[in-house]
């Protein structure tokens, strides 16, 4: 998302540097227009509590005294807002947090990171805007509960030009052969759900059906399902590590159906790739999939199994929802929407503070 909307309002004239982790293969300073900024600053899990080490008064001298009119920070529990909440008051710019979701409250997390949400409310209050990506998920509520009325509601988006490929040249690329083709798209954290998407993909017993999981194994070992989907995978089942973008793009105009099995998400980007690419989607009740058009929101793999036989063997459902979804996507969830609402709640803000500075 961060990419998406710095390099889109790069394309509109303004100037965005983004402050990132310090790679060791990054070589530029820039990224179309982008600017970067590295820092070596390593966190552990649960950054206020546990330390954040490395530049952080670089970064921090880095904020106050870079001139920018908006800080956005993406995601709390990361060490750049953790950083940030410490300036908030004293920096002349605006400050928007974008929330994705407080991951912290939900499962064995909470436990990890109580004092982190208790100190939270506070920070929170202190942005110049908080930003959710839907309506009603876990961080709106957490904010709705705790006083935090100074938000935005912005969804994700996607490029639906990037689904424009052929289906035949990924079904020949990795030799699928199968009548129908199902997808899942998403890195091998097991919070993924790949463990539920696999297990409704046996209770099919369908012939005809091909099952296709893209992702990296990019997760700690006690959080990774990589070995788990690597030792499922079968002649019926493909597992791809390493996929090319190029690659999932194609992938998704190939599929017949999509499937998410995910237990956390705050707007699932999948099932809006989904809809661009016009395939129809089985996913349990994730962020706001609900809200969502163009497919079918299961709360079981049994459920997911018989979805999926149902989609399958109804052509006619699974074009009306491919359409219903592909004209929602058009119509909310296009990239250029999107940063049209960062760019406005962005001159909001600055308005704002002339008008102040008027009145003074």
């Amino acid at each position: 998302m961060v990419r998406r909307v710095s390099e889109r309002l790069v394309a509109r004239g303004h100037d965005v540097t983004v402050a990132t982790s310090a790679v060791p293969e990054r070589s530029c300073t820039g990224h179309n227009g982008v600017a970067i900024r590295e820092f070596n600053i390593s966190s552990r899990l649960n950054h206020s509590a546990l330390g954040i080490s490395g530049e952080t008064e670089a970064f921090m001298r880095f904020l106050r005294s870079g001139k920018f009119d908006i800080v956005m920070n993406y995601a709390a529990q990361t060490w750049g807002t953790d950083l940030t909440c410490r300036l908030l008051g004293t920096l002349d710019a605006k400050t928007v947090l974008v929330a994705c979701g407080f991951s912290g409250l939900l499962g064995w997390r909470r436990v990890l990171y109580w004092r982190y949400f208790q100190r939270l409310p506070m920070y929170l209050r202190r942005y110049d805007a908080v930003v959710y990506h839907a309506e009603g998920y876990i961080d709106e509520r957490f904010g709705r509960a705790h006083g935090v009325n100074h938000y935005r509601v912005i969804p994700n988006g996607v490029d639906a030009a990037e689904f424009h490929k052929s289906a035949q040249d990924f079904r020949r690329k990795y030799g699928i052969r199968t009548r129908y083709l199902a997808l899942s798209v998403g890195n091998h954290f097991r919070n993924k759900g790949h463990e539920r998407v696999i297990s409704a993909f046996r209770r099919l017993r369908r012939s005809d059906t091909t099952l296709v999981i893209i992702g990296r194994d990019v997760a700690p070992l006690y959080r990774s399902c990589w070995r788990r989907c690597r030792r499922a995978a079968g002649r019926d089942l493909v597992v791809l590590d390493g996929a090319s973008r190029s690659d999932v793009s194609a992938a998704f105009a190939a599929a017949d159906v999509f499937l998410s099995g995910s237990y956390i998400e705050a707007f699932p980007l999948v099932l809006l790739e989904s809809m661009a690419s016009r395939t129809p989607f089985v996913a349990f009740p994730a962020g706001n999939a609900s809200q969502l058009a163009g497919g079918l929101v299961v709360n079981s793999t049994l459920e997911m199994a018989a979805a999926v036989h149902r989609l399958l063997d109804d052509t006619p459902l699974r074009m009306r929802l491919a359409e219903q979804g592909r004209e929602q996507q058009a119509a909310k969830f296009e990239w250029e929407t999107v940063v049209d609402q960062y760019e406005e709640l962005y001159r909001s803000l600055l308005n704002s503070r002339r008008r102040k500075l008027g009145a003074a």
